[in-house]
């Protein structure tokens, strides 16, 4: 899921072990390779080689959450194009600088749903999020932030809408047990 940026809805077949088997991962970049390098190309080289993991993509029809602009219209701040991308939280607070809509759909991925991007919006936003999650022991509490949908709603001007959509899915053909090192 890391590797490919998906939700579990979107990995399909593989062997019944790829689902119950945990391995630790230890590894770490070349030297000389620069924090900025993508984690995730590096985590995909991995499950090539090791898990000889073989797979192909195809689009099929599933639930999802769609992203779309709530009444009233975005509340979005336009990111100044010399800023790089950043996005992180710190307990419920969650900020996010140069994000395109596609980007933030993606980040919004829940166990349960994949989030398609329908906004329609172009452009990278600057913007910050604070919410607290139906799990939480906070979210018991009256003067704490509200649930992700309404804050999307009340700060982002954005919502969350359940439909079916066609989706981008890892079909995969082929995965080994890796052997010890």
């Amino acid at each position: 899921m890391m590797a490919y940026g998906l939700n579990p809805r979107q990995i399909v077949g593989g062997p019944a072990w790829a689902a119950a088997d945990e391995y630790d991962i230890v590894a770490a970049a070349p030297e000389g390779v620069p924090v900025t390098v993508n984690w995730n190309a590096m985590l995909r080289k991995l499950l090539a080689d090791r898990f000889q993991l073989t797979f192909h993509h195809e689009q099929r029809e599933t639930d999802v959450y769609a992203l779309t602009v709530a009444k009233g219209g975005p509340k979005l701040k336009p990111a100044d194009a010399a800023e790089g991308h950043y996005s992180g939280c710190q307990r419920f607070v969650c900020t996010f600088r140069n994000d395109s809509m596609e980007q933030f759909a993606q980040w919004l991925q829940t166990e349960d749903k994949p989030v398609v991007d329908k906004t329609g919006v172009a452009g990278r936003f600057d913007f910050t999020l604070t919410w607290t999650p139906d799990e939480s022991p906070a979210a018991d509490n009256p003067n704490g932030p509200p649930g992700l949908f309404t804050a999307l709603q009340e700060q982002l001007g954005l919502k969350l809408e359940p439909v079916k959509a066609p989706v981008q899915v890892l079909v995969v053909d082929h995965a080994e047990r890796p052997s010890e090192n």
